[in-house]
């Protein structure tokens, strides 16, 4: 099966990878691949969701988030579509770092397809980023991606000062600098953006994503409210959100996605589901696995 569109990513490694996990028209065929991937593990586990009724949803208070993401938080989903597994993504808080002088979370994802999906379409992706921990900006942010054939290496630098991007790519040797108009946080970071900034009903989170030359508005609005039963986890409560990404204006109209958070400080995307507009495509699913946690750690360099 060949998909002739620019791919489509999210903020799922990246907004769970995403969160949230977004949908960007360079990225269209890696966000197939990977809420594919993502929606696929654990076969004959789906998830169980029970929403709650709408004349309900008024008397349910959204939690407050925690102030400080958790270091050696690791996250790991699974990928279905169609009911089958096609591969496993991670999300990990790995340590507190100091960056340019600033302290800084480091964050690691990983995108991998399961061996059999491989001999279709190869996925192997890693990506960190370096969220600022005072300012919630992104710092840097590095991309490794292996798609089928397409392979880049990707290297953002921002520079808040001087409110610009450097940005080069290590397989083609690339090199570009982008102005930086608003205040905004990478692709992967914008997952942990979200989990710590305060939500209420009726009212949209807003904010910018980057993506090298591009610059996202997202907006994030809860949509339902209920429980959601993960078997090799536990049942949490959860809250839906329906993140909208806009271009000059305009949102991107190739697709849908929804993200269950657990209803508590921790913020956890619980499952994504995306709708994509292309034919045998359709639904794609990812669910979280396993939660992993680590000894803290902190490195200057």
């Amino acid at each position: 099966m060949t998909i002739k569109n620019s791919k489509f990513c999210i903020l799922i490694c990246n907004f769970n990878f995403c969160i949230l996990h977004f949908a960007f028209e360079r990225y269209l065929h890696f966000l197939v691949i990977l809420i594919t991937t993502l929606m696929m593990g654990g076969c004959g586990t789906f998830v169980r969701y029970r929403e709650v009724k709408p004349k309900e949803i008024r008397e349910i208070a959204v939690k407050e988030p925690t102030p400080e993401l958790k270091i050696g938080e690791k996250l790991i989903y699974e990928v279905y579509w169609m009911k089958m597994p096609i591969g496993i993504a991670t999300a990990e808080v790995k340590e507190m770092v100091e960056i340019k002088g600033r302290k800084a979370y480091h964050l690691v994802g990983t995108a991998r397809s399961h061996r059999w999906f491989s001999f279709i379409f190869k996925v192997d992706d890693y990506v960190e980023s370096f969220l600022d921990k005072e300012t919630i900006l992104s710092i840097k942010h590095i991309a490794i991606r292996n798609e089928g054939r397409y392979q880049a290496h990707m290297v953002l630098d921002y520079d808040w000062e001087k409110r610009i991007l450097n940005f080069q790519n290590l397989v083609d040797g690339t090199k570009a600098t982008f102005p930086l108009p608003w205040e905004a946080v990478d692709e992967f970071s914008a997952f942990y953006y979200f989990r710590l900034q305060k939500l209420s009903l009726g009212k949209s989170l807003e904010f910018v994503v980057n993506q090298v030359e591009k610059n996202w508005l997202v907006k994030i609005g809860i949509t339902n409210f209920g429980k959601m039963n993960l078997p090799q986890v536990g049942v949490f409560p959860a809250f839906m959100i329906e993140p909208i990404p806009y271009l000059q204006d305009k949102p991107l109209e190739k697709g849908n996605a929804w993200v269950w958070v657990s209803n508590d400080e921790k913020r956890i995307p619980l499952m994504l589901k995306v709708q994509v507009n292309i034919p045998f495509i359709g639904t794609v699913f990812a669910i979280l696995k396993k939660i992993e946690q680590v000894k803290d750690l902190q490195i200057c360099f």
